[in-house]
C-alpha cells in the first residue's frame, strides 16, 4: 500500500467571490480510496496485528475503502463496503490505488 499522497487522484482550484467583491481561491483533492480483497479471504481485525480480534471476514473481489496504513504500510484500515465492518487487513491481501503504477521522468518513460 502506498502513502496518502499517492492515493490523490486529482486537485482541483476553484475560485469564489466573496460578499466584499474579493477574489478567494481554496484548493479541493479527491482521494481515491478504492480497494478491494485480493485473498480468498482475508480476517477484518480489531488492531493492525495477527493476535488481534477478527472482526469480520472479506472474501475475494469484495469492495473497500482503504482508511489508513501503519507504517512502512504492512496492515491497512479498511471499510468492507458489502459488510461496513471496518477494520485491519493485510496489506499484502488487498490491492490499493496506486499499486502497480511505475512513475518515471520525462524522457525515461517507456516510449518517450
Amino acid at each position: 500500500m502506498h502513502t496518502t499522497s499517492k492515493r490523490r487522484a486529482a486537485a482541483t482550484l476553484t475560485l469564489a467571490l466573496t460578499s466584499g467583491g474579493a477574489v478567494t481561491a481554496s484548493s479541493a483533492q479527491a482521494i481515491d480510496n478504492r480497494c478491494y480483497i485480493t485473498a480468498s479471504a482475508a480476517n477484518v481485525r480489531s488492531q493492525p496485528t495477527v493476535n488481534s480480534t477478527a472482526v469480520g471476514v472479506a472474501y475475494k473481489g469484495w469492495a473497500c475503502d482503504a482508511l489508513d496504513t501503519t507504517p512502512y504500510s504492512t496492515w491497512a484500515k479498511v471499510r468492507i463496503k458489502k459488510t461496513r465492518v471496518v477494520g485491519w487487513v493485510r496489506h499484502d491481501l488487498v490491492h490499493t490505488p496506486g499499486e502497480g503504477t511505475q512513475i518515471c521522468l520525462p524522457g525515461t518513460c517507456p516510449g518517450s
